[in-house]
């Protein structure tokens, strides 16, 4: 398996080739708040039951520097939906329940089907449906403090009188030597987005531990 792919995905933000440079969606009657951490954030919207939104990654590991496209559609405590791809290619789909996870890498044929559990003896970190969608939604309340995992949210830009979003988003782990700046366009509230996912029969179960 792919631990680097995986691990790069989880962490886009989760998120994972090459693309050409994509402008994050803003209002130009609304100020725009850029470089806004984690205790300076402005009020970010909420009481939504759908969001979704497109964008474009950049990832910096030890291996070097690459960059890809994303699709993410989050039904709020029920489903978060993520499609990576680049050049038009499908690169990997991955599903997120509270209790499950399904994980299909189209370019190694390969899947995985099952708990968290994995996933945080990979990451490291308690990874969780709850996590994943707070990281991805802006909820600082929910994420896991740690003195080398960052979590950082610039560029907001209005969604009405009282609400703001973020267009860009950076995460940062020190252990890893890992940095995901990734930003976002397209960004729709309460609007149902496609959440499926399907194994080929001639895909691969990823057998962990070997």
């Amino acid at each position: 398996m792919n631990r680097i792919l995986l691990k790069t995905a989880l962490a886009l933000f989760v998120l994972l080739m090459a693309a050409g440079p994509m402008t994050a969606q803003t209002d130009s009657s609304s100020a725009v708040m850029a470089a806004a951490r984690i205790d300076t954030l402005p009020p970010v919207a909420s009481g939504y039951q759908w969001i979704s939104y497109r964008g474009k990654a950049d990832i910096t590991d030890t291996g070097g520097a690459r960059t890809c496209n994303y699709f993410m559609v989050n039904r709020i405590d029920s489903i978060l939906y993520l499609n990576v791809h680049a050049y038009g290619v499908e690169i990997m789909r991955m599903v997120f329940t509270p209790d499950s996870v399904i994980y299909v890498n189209k370019l190694g044929y390969n899947y995985y089907r099952g708990t968290y559990e994995p996933l945080r003896l990979l990451m490291g970190i308690p990874v969780s449906f709850d996590m994943l969608q707070a990281a991805f939604n802006g909820n600082t309340d929910k994420l896991p403090k740690r003195q080398k995992l960052a979590f950082e949210y610039h560029n907001f830009t209005a969604v009405d009188s009282t609400r703001s979003f973020f267009t860009q988003m950076i995460f940062k782990d020190l252990d890893h030597v890992l940095e995901i700046n990734a930003t976002l366009k397209s960004i729709k509230f309460d609007v149902p987005g496609p959440t499926s996912i399907r194994i080929p029969e001639k895909f691969q179960a990823i057998k962990w531990g070997r």
